[in-house]
């Protein structure tokens, strides 16, 4: 009796333990995260349907097809299908002329494009909601209240000041060709900047003594970044939740600010290795 319980634990061990081998073999899934600047919502001297753009945009596409993305997803809630109606979208955009395309909005412009160049059946959404415009205002009128306006400024010790508001970015568009400018988005620099204002600015807004139990506002700065945190999250939950793990490669694209907490996301789970967008974004 004591061999067999023995053999049982020896058995169970070792399939324990194959399992884990088999697990830290398995290929990695590679995350492609591409932070942009939202298309529609620039001046009428920048227009992304001019042909300089276009072309740019078009090279662009072939830099990310290049890294053979199995799924794209873009910045859209697919609990908005029936709204947003975005795989009959992409059906029509897939059967008809790129160029032809006047939908200025980078998700058809690059997410749809690359799909189509690989052949793609559909596009993947994965937005989700938050409350960053409420809880920004709320923020900015108690800093004016309180005198911590230096913190929304970022010109008090303890602040971060982010890479995009020490230049002038209309002049960096203008002078740039549209992939040049992504590729500065995507830097290390403009990345590391931007997210630092998420965690060493907006927390220092609210109450330096206590916590008001009853008063939603006593660290509103907080808040603003906890919301911002949690709305990635559930982004990030809602990208894996639509992988069959056999991707050997994914891609998203979705407004540069939310880059560093999905990387920050993917790179924690042993499943992905996300790709440094300063080396393949070339």
């Amino acid at each position: 009796m004591k061999f067999f319980r023995l053999l049982v634990l020896c058995l169970s061990f070792s399939f324990f333990t194959y399992q884990i081998s088999a697990q830290a073999s398995s290929p990695k899934i590679k995350v492609y995260l591409l932070g942009t600047f939202h298309f529609s919502q620039t001046d009428s001297t920048y227009n992304v349907l001019d042909e300089k753009h276009q072309q740019s945009i078009h090279e662009l596409c072939q830099i990310i097809a290049k890294q053979q993305p199995d799924k794209v997803f873009i910045e859209r809630q697919p609990e908005y299908e029936f709204q947003n109606k975005i795989d009959s979208l992409f059906t029509l955009f897939s059967k008809m002329n790129s160029r032809k395309l006047r939908a200025k909005n980078e998700l058809v412009q690059v997410g749809f494009r690359v799909a189509k160049m690989l052949g793609h059946e559909k596009v993947y959404q994965c937005d989700h909601p938050g409350r960053y415009g409420s809880l920004y205002s709320d923020s900015q009128q108690y800093a004016m209240a309180n005198n911590q306006m230096g913190f929304l400024d970022a010109t008090v010790k303890g602040t971060a000041v982010r890479e995009d508001d020490l230049v002038n970015e209309d002049s960096l568009m203008q002078n740039s060709t549209l992939l040049e400018y992504i590729q500065w988005i995507n830097s290390d620099a403009v990345m590391n900047t931007s997210h630092a204002s998420y965690v060493s600015n907006y927390p220092l807004v609210g109450s330096k003594g206590f916590y008001n139990y009853e008063d939603d506002h006593t660290l509103i700065g907080a808040e603003l970044t906890a919301d911002w945190y949690r709305r990635n999250i559930m982004i990030y939950t809602k990208m894996i939740s639509q992988l069959t793990f056999d991707e050997q490669a994914i891609f998203l694209i979705m407004g540069g600010d939310h880059i560093p907490i999905l990387k920050h996301l993917f790179e924690s789970n042993p499943s992905f290795e996300v790709m440094n967008a300063e080396s393949w974004l070339k």
